[in-house]
């Protein structure tokens, strides 16, 4: 059985994530990998965080000296 073949038997993101390190080498740009990654990893759905907070004064530019 190929590793691509064990990864497509994966039904949930818990068992991926106890064998992550057996699908290491595999190939995520494969289009049936990409839509299984789809199905078992989890989605994030109302954040309302920033990722990166901008600094206050980010319009303004500093000099150093004065």
């Amino acid at each position: 059985m190929t590793t691509k073949e064990k990864f497509l038997a994966i039904q949930t993101y818990e068992e991926f994530d106890k064998r992550r390190a057996e699908f290491k080498e595999l190939m995520m740009s494969d289009k049936e990998v990409r839509e299984h990654v789809g199905k078992i990893f989890p989605r994030v759905s109302n954040t309302r965080e920033e990722l990166y907070k901008t600094p206050p004064n980010s319009g303004r530019k500093r000099i150093i000296g004065q």
